[in-house]
């Protein structure tokens, strides 16, 4: 009971086993009762943890199979998902050699266990006779795992886990700058109950200040925006960061950091044009066409994530997809209105194709290679 009610991000252990196996893909998770009143305040901000949960006592009867995941640990997600994936019996290596385990358990070892797991009592001693059946199958995962006994191991296994939030489309401007700063972020929201959704109402504002910044066309209030632009994008890293660590994942959370995003973008692109103009008399309608582009970009990203995009024209669309390339463009332009401001048309020009240029590749990527 201890361990299960030690803190890690601002949850006890008990939720970081529950959600991990909610976001690994089960759809029901049995928890004894004596956890009750450590879980259900977590549980309130976590609907979606909250509907899988099954209370457990006495009267309730063991499932014919289950993932059995220890309330001492903090796992990764994909060490949960592989034991889902696997037939019983099996346990998960790494976790095994680190001291806990996470076992794919069949009928008969969840019935001699049972008295004790509803009782949410330890069975350590008995699972690891268990484990040493000659059909028991090692699961090799390469996932998190720490085990948790106290508040340092509890520190070290949320340093663990913040470090385990970046996504798969992180280029390295992304791992070495904006995950340091969103953490941080992420640790304080965390802490005192802020939102996903509220994260990213808070990157709306932040981006379109940096717009409103580009349009007054100074160089200084350009560089204010740039900076403004690199808090808006560590906010949007920390807003999924908190709904993962929480999982507060949510539909309408998803919508709004597209349209957040995306509004951003486009808005910044106008600024650029609208900037442009004023100081040169062109580039107004090359920056609406920018902002066009930025829309039907983020429009063939949500429709067509591009998951499955393997050979080098696939990595060149991504990478032409990131932010590296919005902060180049950001970059020229104050470069450009600092040094020689006749040239934001001609770099309006290059603003306008590259914006357009994703969503095109993009479908011609779909329709030649079907991705």
């Amino acid at each position: 009971m201890s361990a299960a009610g030690l803190i890690v991000a601002g949850r006890p252990l008990v939720f970081r086993a529950a959600a991990g196996a909610v976001r690994g893909g089960a759809s029901r998770v049995l928890v004894p009762s004596r956890f009750r009143s450590l879980l259900e305040p977590a549980l309130i901000a976590a609907p979606r943890v909250a509907r899988a949960v099954v209370w457990l006592d006495a009267a309730t009867a063991p499932p014919a199979a289950a993932i059995l995941v220890p309330v001492g640990a903090v796992l990764g997600v994909p060490a949960i998902a592989a034991l889902l994936e696997r037939r019983a019996p099996a346990v998960h290596a790494g976790a095994h050699e680190a001291g806990v385990s996470v076992v794919a358990a069949p009928t008969p070892l969840i019935a001699a266990l049972w008295p004790a797991l509803a009782a949410g009592a330890p069975v350590a001693e008995t699972l690891d006779k268990a484990l040493g059946d000659a059909s028991m199958t090692a699961v090799h995962e390469p996932s998190l795992v720490q085990p948790v006994t106290n508040a340092a191991s509890a520190a070290l296994a949320e340093r663990r886990l913040y470090a385990t939030l970046g996504s798969a489309i992180d280029t390295r401007l992304d791992v070495a700058f904006h995950r340091r700063f969103s953490r941080l972020v992420s640790r304080l929201a965390v802490g005192f109950g802020i939102t996903p959704n509220a994260i990213t109402i808070a990157n709306l504002v932040v981006g379109l200040v940096a717009a409103w910044t580009f349009w007054r066309a100074t160089p200084l209030a350009a560089v204010s925006g740039l900076v403004l632009y690199a808090i808006a994008v560590i906010l949007d890293h920390a807003d999924g960061e908190v709904a993962r660590l929480t999982l507060t994942e949510s539909t309408i959370g998803e919508w709004l950091d597209i349209v957040a995003d995306t509004t951003i973008h486009a808005a910044i692109v106008l600024a650029l044009g609208a900037a442009s103009a004023e100081l040169t008399g062109r580039g107004a309608s090359l920056g609406a066409l920018a902002a066009v582009g930025m829309i039907a970009s983020a429009t063939v990203a949500k429709a067509w994530p591009g998951v499955a995009m393997p050979d080098r024209v696939g990595t060149f669309l991504s990478q032409l997809g990131s932010r590296d390339g919005f902060y180049a463009m950001l970059v020229g332009f104050i470069l450009a209105r600092t040094t020689w401001p006749d040239a934001l048309p001609w770099l309006m020009i290059v603003v306008a194709a590259g914006s357009h240029a994703y969503w095109v590749g993009r479908l011609l990527y779909r329709i030649t290679r079907g991705a």
